[in-house]
């Protein structure tokens, strides 16, 4: 019998397989944000709403599984990592899908206008962001691996090898929204609104990449926790 169904069997919940699912969310909200860009640049303005609208019907949906898994993982409840660590994960990973929803909202607030060379880098940076998530999901999908084999050093391992991938793409996000900021604040003959909202989509699209990288961090000191 596999660990996986007895932790659920014996104990009366798990939680894993939700945390993989509600990972899995993290990534569909950022193809919905590269889809939204796209329309936004375009100048498809009612396809930016109804995408608008699907990153948060799909953040509510993350948020009931948020708290189907918060009022199941009680003090009574047997698990094999700590309490505490997994619901610090689980709160980290959602921010990532609470600032996907914030860009969602804050691309309806006007129809701005840029160069095509400004929206090529917004579509570089949503590429790199996706990669990091990417990389999340893939990571976070390894936990019912890590609940089958009861945390066997191989597949630790396996899991964590993810973690400074992950760091290193924040960084390239990083690199990259330096590049975009400067390019915006040097932009001519620009309404200096359009520029000011650019500059906050940048800000907020690093903190889904940071959201990230801490998530990772926190899945990290879940499984060394043990």
């Amino acid at each position: 019998m596999k660990f996986f169904r007895s932790v659920g069997e014996v104990f009366g919940y798990s939680p894993f397989r939700s945390l993989a699912q509600h990972a899995r969310m993290c990534g569909r909200a950022v193809g919905l944000l590269q889809q939204q860009f796209e329309a936004l640049r375009k100048g498809n303005y009612d396809e930016v709403e109804e995408l608008r609208e699907e990153i948060d019907e799909l953040e509510h949906h993350a948020d009931q599984i948020k708290e189907e898994i918060r009022g199941n993982v009680t003090k009574s409840l047997m698990l094999p990592v700590d309490r505490h660590d997994l619901l610090e994960f689980l709160k980290v990973q959602d921010d990532i899908l609470n600032n996907c929803e914030h860009v969602g909202h804050m691309v309806t607030f006007r129809k701005v206008r840029a160069p095509e060379d400004v929206w090529d880098e917004f579509s570089v940076l949503l590429s790199k962001l996706m990669e990091v998530v990417n990389n999340y999901e893939e990571m976070v999908e390894r936990i019912t691996q890590l609940v089958e084999t009861s945390f066997s050093k191989k597949e630790v391992n396996r899991a964590l090898e993810y973690v400074p991938i992950i760091e290193q793409l924040e960084h390239e996000c990083d690199l990259i929204q330096i590049g975009l900021h400067t390019k915006l604040f040097n932009l001519e003959n620009a309404d200096p609104i359009d520029i000011h909202l650019m500059v906050t989509w940048v800000v907020h699209l690093g903190y889904v990449a940071n959201a990230a990288s801490r998530a990772s961090d926190r899945f990290r000191i879940m499984v060394l926790g043990r």
